[in-house]
C-alpha cells in the first residue's frame, strides 16, 4: 500500500542559480532548460487523460491519480493543482476501519487481502478505487455529526464506479476478475448502507424494493463469479467466499419453524419457494457458526431464485413471509454498520403490508427479533 500511496515531494526552492551555457553568454540571452517538475497527486476536474477504463466523470470527489506536473502549467495560464487530501483520509479510513466490516472479524487471512490486495487491484482499476472509497465516505457518514457532505462524495464515487465498471462487463478477463467479484461485493453493501432505514421515519414498503433491488445486484455478483470459474487465474485468488452448502440439524425451534414454513408452501410457485426456504435455511447454518460474519446475511441474496425476487417485487404473501424470517439474520448482525437497521425495520414492514390468515406464521420471527407490535 505504501507504494501505491506515495507522494513524491515538491521541489525544494535553492538560493543558487541554474549555470549558463558558453554559447547563451556569447549571444547574451538567458538559458532554459527542459521542465524537472516531479509528480503530485491532483483533483481530476483539472485535468484529463483517455484512459476509458480508469477514469469517470471528473468532479471535486474523484480519486487522486498520478500526473505530471509539467502537463498542468501550460505558462502562467494554467490553475495550480490542489492536492487531493480527502481522498488519502478515505483510503487511510478503509484500511484501518472498513476492512474490520467487510469481513468476519475472526477473519484474519480476510482482512489482510482486504487491507494489501484490494487496495493493489483499486491501484490498478479505478472502478474498485472508487467503490472502496464510496464504502468508506459512507461509512465516515454514518458515524459522523453531519453525514451529508460524506454521503455525498459516498454518492458520487459509487456512480462512478459504476460508470467504469459497465466498460468491462462484457470483458471479464484474468486481470480485472479478481477487482471484479471485489467490486461486486463493494456494490451489495453499499447498497444495504445507502439504503437502510434510520431517523425518526417510519420505513414504508419502499424497504422490500430496496431488497429486491440488493437481490438483484446479487445476482450478478454471481454472474460475475461464475464467469471468472472458468479463467485461468494464475496466481490469483478469490477476494470474497462463495456460499457453501451446510448439514446436520438446526436448534428445534428453527427445525420446527421452517417446517411450518415448508407446510404453508403450496401453489404453482411451489418449486421456487422451497428452492428459497432450502437457501434460507442454509444461511441459518452459517448464523449458527458465526454470527459476527456480515457474508451471512448475503449468502441468501447470492442463493436465492430470481423467480422469488419477481414475486417478492409483487407483494405475494409468502414471499414476505419468508422474508419476514431473513429477518432475523439481518438483526442477529445489526451491529455491522450497513445492516444496521434493517432487520426490525424491515419485519414491521412485512408484518404491516401482509394479510391477516399469513401473520401467525411470523409470530416466530417475530419473537426472535424482538419486535414490538
Amino acid at each position: 500500500m505504501g507504494q501505491s500511496l506515495t507522494l513524491l515531494c515538491l521541489r525544494l526552492k535553492c538560493d543558487e542559480e541554474k549555470p549558463s551555457c558558453k554559447k547563451c553568454t556569447l549571444r547574451d540571452v538567458a538559458c532554459t532548460y527542459p521542465s524537472t517538475s516531479s509528480l503530485i497527486w491532483v483533483n481530476r476536474d483539472l485535468v484529463s487523460t483517455g484512459d476509458k477504463e480508469e477514469h469517470g466523470v471528473g468532479n471535486g470527489t474523484s480519486p487522486p491519480q498520478y500526473i505530471p506536473k509539467a502537463q498542468e502549467e501550460k505558462q502562467s495560464t494554467t490553475k495550480e493543482p490542489i492536492l487531493n487530501l480527502d481522498n488519502i483520509d478515505l483510503i487511510i479510513h478503509w484500511f484501518t476501519k472498513t476492512v474490520h466490516t467487510v469481513n468476519s472479524p475472526t477473519n484474519l487471512a480476510a482482512k489482510e487481502i482486504c487491507q494489501t490486495h484490494i487496495l493493489d487491484q483499486a491501484r490498478k482499476h479505478h472502478f474498485l478505487l472508487h467503490g472502496l472509497l464510496a464504502l468508506s465516505a459512507l461509512q465516515l457518514a454514518d458515524s459522523h455529526s453531519d453525514p451529508k457532505p460524506y454521503t455525498k462524495i459516498a454518492t458520487t464515487h459509487h456512480t462512478q464506479g459504476l460508470k467504469l465498471y459497465y466498460f468491462i462487463l462484457s470483458n471479464i478477463n484474468r486481470e480485472n476478475y479478481s477487482a471484479s467479484i471485489a467490486f461486486s461485493s463493494i456494490t451489495i453493501m453499499y447498497t444495504f448502507g445507502i439504503s437502510r432505514p434510520g431517523g425518526t421515519k417510519t420505513s414504508g414498503i419502499e424497504l422490500v424494493d430496496h431488497l429486491s433491488q440488493i437481490f438483484l445486484l446479487a445476482h450478478g455478483w454471481q454472474s460475475v463469479v461464475d464467469a471468472a470459474d472458468g479463467l485461468d487465474r494464475g496466481t490469483g485468488a478469490p477476494i470474497f467466499s462463495t456460499p457453501h452448502n451446510h448439514i446436520g440439524a438446526l436448534s428445534t425451534d428453527t427445525e420446527e419453524a421452517f417446517a411450518r414454513l415448508n407446510d404453508m408452501n403450496h401453489g404453482q410457485d411451489m418449486a421456487v419457494y422451497m428452492l428459497a426456504i432450502s437457501t434460507l435455511k442454509s444461511v441459518f447454518h452459517g448464523l449458527e457458526e458465526d454470527r459476527e460474519n456480515p457474508h451471512v446475511a448475503l449468502q441468501w441474496a447470492h442463493t436465492l431464485p430470481k423467480e422469488f425476487v419477481g414475486l417478492l417485487r409483487q407483494r405475494h404473501n409468502f414471499a414476505l413471509v419468508i422474508v419476514g424470517y431473513y429477518c432475523i439474520v439481518l438483526d442477529a448482525l445489526k451491529e455491522v454498520w450497513w445492516l444496521s437497521g434493517w432487520g426490525k425495520d424491515l419485519f414491521g414492514v412485512i408484518l404491516a403490508n401482509i394479510d391477516l390468515p399469513y401473520q401467525d406464521v411470523l409470530e416466530w420471527p417475530r419473537q426472535m427479533i424482538g419486535f414490538e407490535k
